[in-house]
């Protein structure tokens, strides 16, 4: 979820060429772009200087990952060819969190925007989530929380709300799914301390994992692609920032991943879909937002050389980070960072009000690991 500061939506001539309806689930094309024009860029500009497209048509492509939202309307990038699509305009977008297929979106007030014919579309119930996170591995339902109420589930199919009342009371700091589906994790502040919560997709079986110590809370928590660990970040105050990780199929303790490199207020935890590569972001406002790369050899920023504030989106492939640049009342600029030792930033898109991966999951797993029943202990005289 983004902590940046709001920005003034740029509303020009250029929207109303868009459909004029949010909640619609297939976008209207806008017209064609027109190639003799010759003005000077207003509002987002691409790599290359140029204005975005005074029109579009077509839906958005696998390969485009990268989405974001310039004059209120929401478009999707291919970042290694540039090759755009126009999706549907987003007057206030909000989250802007991609739901695990990259076809539907969450936006302000739990509208949900969908970018294909398939995917659902609703209209916003004006509740603003605090903490939530997409259905697993389809994007079914929407999970979340606000304020000390439990969380609740919002799914897709018929817009209903279910509420998850038999998980712990507090108050909900995170929340992430499963890749398969079928659980739930939760940072759930309980008043004097915090714990790391596990239940069923339903919210049944609630189960601590952890609880924290009294100079030290949970920032955020993610399931490993494959689906056996649960990690988070624990941030010391005044120290440092931790990465730990549990083996489900075990859950008796847990691993201390990183120990150096990660201020305490290191947050965003996000892990590559593949290989051990992690992200994070740090800071305790706007001005100082740092993106950091987590490897084998610690945490490093990930535009080292930046001298506005950064801050990791989300991951594009095992190995790519999409980063936005500056904020705080200002446009953003989108670049992708090759998180390989030496790697470099390539600026995708400058002066955007928001921007997210949209990426699609495979390979989800189909269980939830889970520790071996205790044996039996052999009746009184041993075993006959």
């Amino acid at each position: 979820m983004r902590t940046r500061c709001a920005l003034v939506l740029l509303l020009t001539a250029f929207v109303a060429s868009c459909t004029s309806t949010t909640n619609s689930a297939v976008p209207s094309p806008l017209a064609t772009p027109d190639p003799s024009s010759s003005a000077a860029p207003v509002g987002a500009t691409l790599a290359d200087g140029s204005a975005l497209p005074n029109g579009c048509t077509g839906s958005a492509k696998t390969a485009q990952t990268v989405a974001f939202v310039a004059d209120a309307v929401t478009w999707a990038m291919d970042p290694t060819n540039g090759r755009l699509s126009c999706l549907f305009e987003a007057v206030a977008p909000g989250p802007f969190a991609w739901g695990p297929q990259g076809d539907r979106v969450l936006l302000a007030g739990m509208q949900v925007q969908g970018s294909s014919p398939e995917a659902p579309a609703w209209p916003p119930t004006g509740v603003t989530p605090a903490v939530f996170d997409w259905g697993h591995p389809l994007g079914l339902a929407i999970v979340y929380a606000s304020g000390s109420g439990r969380p609740r589930k919002l799914f897709m199919d018929d817009g209903r709300v279910e509420r998850l009342s038999r998980l712990p009371a507090g108050t909900y700091q995170a929340i992430a799914y499963h890749p398969s589906g079928l659980a739930l994790g939760f940072i759930v502040d309980e008043g004097d301390r915090q714990g790391i919560w596990l239940s069923t997709n339903e919210g049944l079986d609630p189960q601590r994992l952890v609880f924290s110590r009294p100079d030290t809370v949970f920032s955020s928590l993610a399931f490993s692609p494959d689906g056996r660990e649960i990690w988070w970040i624990a941030q010391h105050a005044g120290t440092i920032s931790e990465i730990h990780s549990m083996d489900l199929a075990d859950r008796t303790g847990f691993e201390t991943v990183l120990t150096r490199g990660l201020a305490p207020t290191a947050r965003g935890l996000l892990l590559a879909p593949a290989g051990s590569l992690m992200a994070a972001t740090q800071g305790q406002g706007c001005a100082d937002l740092r993106a950091m790369i987590v490897d084998a050899d610690g945490a490093r920023p990930a535009m080292p050389d930046a001298t506005e504030p950064t801050e990791a989106l989300g991951w594009l492939d095992a190995s790519t980070l999409l980063v936005a640049a500056g904020g705080c009342d200002e446009g953003l600029q989108l670049l992708s960072v090759d998180a390989s030792a030496g790697g470099g930033a390539t600026v995708l898109v400058t002066g955007v009000d928001v921007g997210a991966p949209r990426t699609v999951l495979e390979d989800a797993p189909t269980q939830v690991p889970a520790p071996k029943p205790a044996e039996e202990e052999p009746p009184p005289g041993g075993v006959g």
